[in-house]
C-alpha cells in the first residue's frame, strides 16, 4: 500500500526547511529532497577549521559537481565561474551559492535579519515620484510588488519572535524609541532579545558616526544573546560566516527540520538526492519530479503539491530544465548586491578574530528613499554596514591590500602588526532588474548527471559603478574621522558575479503574463507548483534578503494550510 504524500518539497535552506516544518507540524505528510547531507550536531563541532570550510568548501557547492557558468555578455562565451574554479575549493563565501544540506544557506550565512523599508516594496514608483521615471535606466524591467509592508508586517514579528532575532526596535507602534533605527518602519513590538555584543570597535564607530551627524543602530541578528528556545547564547567563538554553529546559536532551518521529523513523525528527508525534472499531468497541473538518489538511481515521486525551494539561481535552472516558462520571464530579472568592500587598520586594538560579525553597528541615514539628491543621478542608497570581528585568517590573506605580499617577512610583519586592528566597512548597492542580465541553460557545460548547468549573464553597469563610489566617499569620511592608518578597497565594478543575495529569476506579480509566480509562491502556469524563496523579489533592497526569505515562506506556509 503506497503511503500519502501531501508535498514534495525540493530544497531545505530558509525557506524549504521552514515550510517543511510548518507543513508537517500542520498534519501534512512531507518528502523532503535535499542534495546535501541531513547533518546531525556532532557533524559541526569541529567546525573551527577554516581548512575545511573557506579553502575545501566543505559544505558548498564546488564547480565539478555543481557548475555554474558566467559570461559578461551575450557576444561572450561562458566559462565556469572563474573566481571559484581553484582547486582548493571555492574561497570567499559571499561569492558562490550558499550551502548544501539541511539548512542550506543558514548553515553558513552571517545572521543579519533586516525588514524590508516600506518603499522598499515600491521602489518603481518611489523613484518615479521623486526623480521622475525618465529618470530610471532605459534597460531596467523595475516592477512594484504586488504585497506591501502592511501585509507583511505580522510576517517579520513572526521571525523575528517564533524563529528568534536579537537588535534593538527604533519604531515601535509609531513611537520613537532612543538607540534603535530611527528611519525603520512602525513595528508592533520590540525584538525578543537584546543585541549581540558588540565588537572592541563599535564604540569608536558610534561616537564618530554621531559626530558627523548621523544615527548608528545595532544590526539586527538572527543569533541567541540569551538562551532562547532551546538554542544557547552566543560565546562570541568568531567562526560565524561561512561555518555552522557548534553549539546552535546562530539560526539555521537545519535544527527546526531535525526537531519536525522527530517530533511529527510527518517529514521525511531524502538526502544526497537531485531533482533533474518537475513533471506536469496532461492538463498541466504538477504531478510530481524525478530525481536521482543517493546511489545514482532515478526515482518518480508524485504530490498534489510540488515546492521548489532551493536557491534563486537553482529554481529557476529546474523549472527551464522542465519546460516551465510559457511566458518567457523563468531567469530573468536577475539582481545582486555589490558590496563595496572597504577594509582598514586601526590604530588601537580591534580583536577582528573574536565575535560575530555583526557585532557592530550600521547607518541608515541614506538607506534606500532616503539617498540624498545628487549630482551623480544614484536614485537608491544603502545603509552603511560594520564589519567588527570574524575575521579568519586566511581569508584575511585573500583580501591583503594591494602592497603587502602573501609570503615572506614583510607579510608576516604587517600581518603581526595587523591583524588585530582590522576594521570593516561595506554598503549593499542593489543592480537594477533587466533583460540584459539573467540566467539560463548553458548549452554546452553539463552536470555529472548530464543535466545542463546555469548559465549566468552579468555585467556591472556604469550606474552601478557610480552607486558604490557614491558611498564609498562617504566611508572614506568615516576612515578619517575615526583615525583609520591605512585603507585599501574593493572595485565598484567587481570580479564577482555571484553574490549570495541573487534574487528575482521567478518574480511574483499578479499579471500571469509578466511574472512567474503569485505572491505565496504558486507558478501562474502550472497549478500545485511553487517556486519559492529569492527568486520571488520583485527588487533588491539594500539590505539582507533572508529575513524577508523567512517571511514569504511563513506566508507560503500559511497559504497552504490554509490559514491566510
Amino acid at each position: 500500500m503506497s503511503v500519502r504524500i501531501d508535498a514534495i518539497i525540493v530544497g531545505l535552506g530558509a525557506a524549504g526547511g521552514l515550510i517543511a516544518t510548518e507543513l508537517a507540524r500542520g498534519g501534512q505528510k512531507v518528502v523532503a529532497i535535499e542534495k546535501g547531507a541531513f547533518y546531525r550536531q556532532s557533524d559541526f563541532l569541529g567546525k573551527f577549521d577554516e581548512i575545511r570550510y573557506y579553502c575545501r568548501s566543505a559544505i558548498v557547492p564546488h564547480m565539478k559537481s555543481d557548475p555554474i557558468t558566467w559570461r559578461p555578455n551575450e557576444k561572450t562565451k561562458a566559462e565556469v565561474l572563474p573566481w571559484a574554479s581553484n582547486t582548493l575549493g571555492l574561497g570567499n563565501p559571499f561569492q558562490i551559492p550558499p550551502s548544501m544540506g539541511t539548512g542550506g544557506g543558514t548553515l553558513n550565512w552571517g545572521g543579519a535579519a533586516f525588514r524590508f523599508r516600506e518603499a522598499d516594496f515600491r521602489m518603481k514608483s518611489t523613484i518615479a515620484e521623486r526623480f521622475s521615471e525618465s529618470a530610471l535606466p532605459e534597460y531596467t524591467t523595475l516592477e512594484d510588488w504586488p504585497i506591501d509592508y502592511r501585509q507583511m508586517e505580522p510576517y517579520f514579528d513572526r521571525v523575528e519572535w517564533e524563529l528568534g532575532v536579537a537588535g534593538k526596535a527604533g519604531n515601535v507602534n509609531n513611537t520613537t524609541v532612543e538607540g534603535g533605527n530611527p528611519f525603520e518602519a512602525s513595528r508592533s513590538r520590540d525584538y525578543p532579545m537584546p543585541p549581540i555584543q558588540r565588537g572592541a570597535v563599535d564604540d569608536l564607530f558610534c561616537d564618530t558616526a554621531k559626530r558627523m551627524g548621523y544615527h548608528p543602530f545595532p544590526t539586527p541578528t538572527a543569533i541567541a544573546t540569551t538562551d532562547y528556545k532551546g538554542r544557547k547564547a552566543c560565546t562570541n567563538c568568531g567562526f560565524c560566516h561561512g561555518f555552522p554553529c557548534h553549539i546552535g546559536s546562530k539560526l539555521s532551518t537545519h535544527d527546526l527540520i531535525k526537531a519536525a521529523v522527530e517530533e511529527t513523525g510527518n517529514l521525511e528527508i531524502r538526502p544526497f538526492s537531485r531533482v533533474f525534472r518537475i513533471n506536469k499531468r496532461a492538463d498541466g497541473r504538477v504531478k510530481g519530479v524525478s530525481y536521482y538518489d543517493a546511489d545514482s538511481r532515478i526515482v518518480d515521486l508524485e504530490a498534489e503539491v510540488v515546492i521548489l525551494a532551493c536557491y534563486a539561481l537553482e529554481n529557476a535552472r529546474l523549472l527551464l530544465n522542465s519546460g516551465i516558462n510559457g511566458n518567457g520571464h523563468v531567469g530573468k530579472h536577475l539582481i545582486l548586491h555589490n558590496y563595496g568592500w572597504f577594509n582598514g587598520v586601526l590604530p588601537e586594538i580591534t580583536n577582528s578574530f573574536m565575535g560575530s560579525l555583526q557585532g557592530g553597528s550600521i547607518i541608515d541615514d541614506y538607506t534606500s528613499e532616503l539617498i540624498p539628491d545628487n549630482e551623480e543621478g544614484v536614485l537608491w542608497g544603502s545603509p552603511i554596514n560594520t564589519w567588527t570581528g570574524d575575521f579568519q585568517p586566511i581569508e584575511t590573506i585573500h583580501g591583503l591590500p594591494p602592497h603587502v605580499p602573501k609570503w615572506g617577512k614583510s607579510f608576516k610583519d604587517w600581518m603581526g602588526q595587523n591583524f588585530r586592528r582590522l576594521f570593516r566597512m561595506y554598503s549593499q548597492h542593489s543592480t537594477l532588474p533587466s533583460n540584459c542580465y539573467y540566467v539560463d541553460l548553458d548549452p554546452v557545460v553539463k552536470d555529472p548527471f548530464g543535466q545542463p548547468a546555469l548559465r549566468i549573464t552579468h555585467e556591472w553597469t556604469d550606474y552601478d559603478a557610480k552607486a558604490v563610489e557614491y558611498f564609498m566617499r562617504i566611508k572614506r569620511k568615516i576612515a578619517k574621522e575615526m583615525g583609520m592608518l591605512e585603507w585599501w578597497e574593493d572595485s565598484p565594478t567587481p570580479n564577482y558575479h555571484v553574490t549570495v543575495h541573487d534574487v528575482g529569476t521567478h518574480r511574483m506579480g499578479l499579471d500571469p503574463n509578466t511574472s512567474v509566480t503569485n505572491p505565496y509562491g504558486e507558478v501562474h502556469e502550472c497549478k500545485g507548483l511553487y517556486a519559492v524563496g529569492g527568486g520571488q523579489f520583485v527588487s533588491q533592497p539594500s539590505y539582507n534578503p533572508t529575513q524577508m526569505i523567512f517571511a514569504l515562506a511563513y506566508l507560503t506556509s500559511d497559504h497552504l494550510l490554509e490559514r491566510v
